[in-house]
């Protein structure tokens, strides 16, 4: 999953904080007794589906749920182009993963290679259905 909890825009209303399984909605409102600026969650977004719950619907200006649109538009344009990067250098990644396993500690090595045969397996399997070598 990305990362970044927010994107930096001047004009934003809102921003995200990556919690887990969702991700936090937060608006910056000054405190009128001390003047100073406070963090309140507004809501949720599922991490998984980009849902929008509805505390967070109910809880949002028109505006807010047009940034939180945008923002979500975003965030699925770079979690694509994050997936097409790692299948674009997956060759290289598994030339480099090859030249470690060969001077590995066994130990080591072989608390990996599950992981990797398993993964390995799931790829081909993927590759089979869609018709690809």
């Amino acid at each position: 999953m990305i990362t970044c909890d927010h994107i930096l825009l001047s004009w934003r209303l809102v921003h995200f904080r990556f919690r887990g399984n969702s991700i936090q909605v937060v608006k910056s409102q000054r405190d009128p007794v001390t003047g100073r600026a406070k963090s309140v969650p507004l809501g949720s977004i599922n991490r998984l589906t980009l849902g929008i719950s509805a505390k967070l619907r109910a809880n949002c200006t028109p505006d807010e749920l047009k940034e939180i649109a945008a923002w979500v538009r975003h965030y699925q344009s770079l979690d694509a182009l994050k997936h097409k990067h790692a299948a674009l250098t997956l060759p290289e990644q598994i030339a480099a993963a090859i030249q470690w396993f060969k001077v590995a500690d066994d130990s080591e090595a072989r608390q990996i290679a599950d992981d990797v045969l398993t993964t390995a397996a799931e790829l081909r399997s993927t590759l089979n259905k869609r018709g690809l070598p």
